[in-house]
């Protein structure tokens, strides 16, 4: 119980990630996770942006000829 209590401090968490590398590994993968879900919805949105430019721009060129 002494190691789950000193685990809750900000100090002593620190000191705990330290000493348990699988829990360290563990955090490390969800932020690759994390990073790769939110690359992806950028490049989503990045791609939406791109294909309305290439309407948008049709629709100009049309307009000015």
């Amino acid at each position: 119980m002494a190691a789950s209590g000193s685990g809750a401090g900000p100090g002593p968490g620190s000191s705990a990630g330290a000493s348990n590398p699988r829990k360290f590994s563990e955090k490390i993968a969800l932020q690759k996770q994390r990073q790769a879900e939110e690359t992806a919805a950028f490049e989503e949105v990045m791609m939406e942006i791109g294909s309305t430019r290439l309407e948008g721009s049709g629709r100009n060129s049309s307009l000015l000829l």
